[in-house]
């Protein structure tokens, strides 16, 4: 079993591993320090991982190499149904038969036209069959042009990036330019490259609520699922990121073998994550977990339950641990980031 050096235990300073696999980091955004943990957990194994920044002023990465995005057409019905519920946030049901029409050559009294290659194409296709439709298949229509109307000139504004190069480390998309209709088909494109063609590569998720969404689905969502059931075999696993889990997808959350908990302040969110903690260690109290300070979290996998300072890519292990023991302060690491982001300011500035 592949182990990763996460930090050191609160109090005593032992050092923590956690083992490979599908994860959930999960807490208040800006607070708990989400980022810097996928961060520093991808730099301290032999893997290459992707996450993705997806709104402005959200915790970026230090140490990671950008990449651009990267998108693949897909215009078979399963997919458009992916997407259109997604849009009227409910699953569907009869109206299937009219995405079919529109993903395969079709020739009928209300319409005629061939089988789409792109989202484009698809667009067009729909867009003929809004002007001969009448009730409810008008309105799936309708849902669809009008969320086509909004992807497809997003489209055609990405950077050509035709394949997926990643290097080792952290690769980092930056989506924040494009509304989250498109980043999730962004998202949705990189997922199913991994499972395609990649092997011993992570896959950080983003707002898993938002992405991969528990009551309904989503083009991120169907991808993910597929990803983790059948990713482990080839070491590909999902990371995911989100502020809560009362929204994540359980098919994702079923698979998740490392949970890291950060602080929580609402209190369902508080009693979420305490049902999520085995039932047959020592559970933390209620204040335990809104105490939680920035860097700090909860961590769970199979019967051990610790409380860790997860140490930042860029900190030292001695600093860490002492931060861990109480000797020097959280607030410590301010001072250390400041100083590294000057030294890298100042490197960039002399090439």
């Amino acid at each position: 079993m592949i182990e990763i050096p996460l930090g050191f235990e609160v109090g005593t300073g032992e050092p923590v591993h956690v083992p490979l696999g599908h994860t959930v980091v999960v807490g208040q955004t800006q607070m708990s320090g989400k980022s810097t943990t996928l961060e520093a957990m991808v730099s301290r194994i032999d893997r290459r991982a992707i996450a993705f920044l997806t709104k402005r002023g959200e915790g970026s990465f230090r140490v990671a190499s950008p990449i651009p995005p990267y998108f693949k057409d897909r215009t078979d019905w399963r997919f458009l149904a992916s997407i259109l519920e997604s849009v009227a946030g409910d699953k569907l049901k009869f109206q299937r038969t009219e995405i079919m029409k529109l993903s395969q050559d079709y020739d009928g009294l209300e319409g005629n036209w061939k089988a789409p290659k792109t989202l484009a194409e698809v667009q067009a296709n729909a867009e003929i069959a809004l002007i001969r439709s009448r009730g409810i298949a008008k309105r799936v229509y309708q849902e669809l042009v009008t969320y086509l109307d909004d992807v497809v000139p997003q489209i055609a504004l990405l950077p050509a990036s035709a394949q997926l190069k990643l290097g080792s480390g952290l690769n980092v998309m930056d989506l924040t330019p494009y509304d989250f209709a498109l980043q999730a088909l962004v998202v949705r494109s990189v997922l199913e490259w991994v499972k395609t063609k990649a092997q011993k590569t992570i896959v950080v998720i983003p707002e898993a609520w938002k992405f991969a969404p528990k009551v309904r689905r989503s083009p991120v969502s169907m991808a993910a699922e597929e990803l983790i059931r059948q990713g482990a075999a080839l070491e590909n696993f999902i990371w995911c990121d989100s502020q809560d889990l009362a929204g994540v997808s359980g098919v994702l959350l079923r698979q998740v073998t490392v949970w890291l908990f950060g602080v929580q302040r609402d209190a369902r969110e508080i009693e979420r994550t305490l049902d999520h903690i085995p039932a047959d260690v020592v559970r933390p109290s209620r204040a335990d977990i809104a105490k939680l300070g920035r860097g700090e979290f909860i961590v769970a996998h199979g019967n051990e339950l610790r409380l860790v300072y997860v140490q930042p890519a860029w900190m030292s292990s001695v600093h860490a641990e002492a931060i861990a023991r109480g000797e020097e302060s959280v607030e410590s690491a301010r001072e250390i980031v400041r100083d590294f982001d000057l030294e890298h300011e100042h490197a960039e500035g002399g090439e």
